[in-house]
């Protein structure tokens, strides 16, 4: 019995699931080291990395909790160079909390390095393929639908480039399975109630989009609780039993105590986060902000109107195989899917909701970053698993047969898919290339120039570099026309090769500090003279 029992549960689809993470984490696993750069995997990650730094350099109370990023210094605040910022342009606390407190425990215990600063969102972005399963099987989705609509999902190049960012929807996802099973479990014990209002909590600390999630997670639970247990037909209800208290205190459910003691307690942790760092005035400012369709940044001066968006965000979805021409065939058929199949409406309403309101509501943040489509990708995937359970369902009789072959068929699909996601122009374009900056100063930070430095420049095409504050531990500025008579002689200009300022002269690239492909670190000498 027990052999038999042993190669059931290796036949099962979890089996899969857990290879698909496995597999998820060897493509991630060289990356592990990649050095920071001009992307968002380094801004990303070079913010994380200087603050857990100055959380342990600094202590929990100097560093704001960590969120202390200096010597970055935030361009916003306009502060001239070699002068003293004042700590809000060396503060960042814009997002919850979770993902810089995993990042400070990693540092603390692995050391300072880009694979300490990366681990733990690795493993959370890997997670969150079990997380998608754990949604899908909950809700009552078989397993070849569940298998595929994973293999769709990391096919794309969202979630192979974003995912390892702890940037993603996997927190989100796992409370959305988790409230799918309550909804279905008629007792649950305590210790499983304290688990998800555990996980509540922390999906309270890891994103805006799971924070928003929980204004719909919280009606879809009670409204499962309320079909699973019907009011008691008795005659009329008066008393301290009636109104509108009486008829939720009749529905209202242990699961859902749980849930919304979890959501408060994360939600006032990330509240006490944000605001022991930054005014409400500053995060204000930064909704009304990322509301707006006017764009003022270093590479673009731009208004925008609605249809200009919307044919910019399908262009970025359409960007280096970030997905594939076929999934944006499948994007309104997969939809209308996940919605029409009762089983799934709810998640898909859910992660659509959110993702919808990441970019239309904050369209200014949405026409910059391509990052924040990244959450279409769950409804997405969803609906996909809708779509392929209802054309199995719809293959009956002697057409049956067909399921298996046309199920491999697709599945085949999507690793070749993410066979040119990882080999081709994605993985080039978002993150190798970019990583020769980091290569670059890497290799600089033993040249005495660089440890003389005051400060480091950077040229045009380079994009908040915070990165290069944790590698060479220095404030950085733009240098453009405007400003090259404050350079002085030892300081460092970090220049892009293809977009070299006329202002920097030849013999300063033919004698650089340290040189890559694509990026190049030179003195500032010949500039100041």
């Amino acid at each position: 019995m027990l052999i038999p029992g042993l190669v059931a549960r290796l036949r099962s689809g979890w089996t899969v699931v857990v290879l698909i993470c496995v597999g998820v984490l060897a493509l991630w696993a060289p990356d592990l080291d990649l050095p920071l750069g001009n992307s968002d995997d380094g801004r990303i990650f070079g913010r994380a990395g200087i603050q857990a730094r100055n959380f342990w350099d600094l202590g929990p109370l100097d560093s704001s909790l960590g969120a202390r990023t200096d010597p970055f210094i935030r361009t916003e605040f306009e502060v001239p160079p070699r002068t003293e910022p004042p700590p809000e342009a060396v503060t960042y606390a814009h997002h919850p909390p979770l993902k810089q407190f995993l990042t400070i425990v990693s540092v603390g215990t692995l050391g300072d390095s880009p694979t300490a600063i990366r681990i733990t969102d690795f493993l959370l972005g890997a997670a969150t393929v079990a997380f998608m399963a754990a949604l899908l099987r909950a809700v009552g989705m078989r397993w070849g639908p569940t298998l595929l609509a994973l293999l769709v999902m990391v096919s794309t190049g969202f979630f192979y480039v974003y995912a390892r960012m702890g940037i993603s929807f996997s927190m989100l996802l796992a409370l959305t399975a988790a409230i799918a099973w309550l909804r279905r479990a008629q007792t649950p014990s305590r210790w499983a109630l304290a688990a998800v209002g555990a996980l509540t909590a922390l999906t309270a600390m890891h994103s805006w989009i799971a924070i928003a999630s929980l204004g719909l997670l919280l009606p879809w639970l009670f409204i499962g609780t309320m079909q699973r247990r019907p009011a008691r037909s008795s005659g009329a209800v008066t008393g301290s039993s009636g109104g509108v208290a009486g008829w939720l205190r009749r529905r209202w459910s242990p699961a859902m105590t749980a849930v919304a003691a979890g959501a408060l307690l994360g939600g006032l942790l990330t509240a006490g986060w944000l605001l022991n760092a930054t005014d409400v005035s500053e995060l204000s400012e930064r909704v009304a902000f990322r509301t707006g369709n006017d764009v003022s940044t270093a590479a673009e001066q731009a208004q925008f109107t609605f249809g200009e968006f919307l044919q910019r965000q399908w262009t970025f979805a359409g960007h280096e195989l970030l997905t594939s021409w076929w999934l944006r065939l499948l994007f309104f058929p997969a939809l209308i899917a996940g919605l029409i199949d009762r089983r799934t409406r709810g998640p898909v309403v859910v992660t659509l909701a959110v993702a919808m309101s990441l970019t239309f509501a904050l369209q200014q943040g949405a026409w910059i970053h391509r990052l924040w489509n990244f959450p279409w990708v769950a409804p997405t995937s969803i609906g996909i698993a809708a779509l392929a359970d209802a054309a199995g369902r719809l293959l009956r009789g002697p057409a049956a047969k067909l399921r298996a072959p046309l199920g491999a068929a697709a599945a085949a699909v999507t690793l070749v898919t993410l066979a040119f996601v990882v080999s081709g122009s994605t993985r080039d374009f978002y993150l190798s290339r970019p990583a020769d900056a980091g290569a670059v100063l890497e290799q600089a930070r033993d040249e005495a120039q660089v440890a003389e430095a005051e400060l480091v420049w950077f040229a045009a095409g380079i994009w908040t570099p915070r990165w290069i504050s944790y590698y060479l531990d220095r404030p950085v500025w733009m240098l453009d026309e405007t400003n090259v008579s404050e350079v002085v002689a030892t300081d460092v200009i970090l220049v892009r090769n293809d977009r070299v300022p006329s202002f920097v002269p030849p013999e300063a690239m033919a004698a650089p500090l340290a040189a890559g492909t694509e990026y190049t670190l030179i003195s500032a000498a010949a500039l100041a003279e």
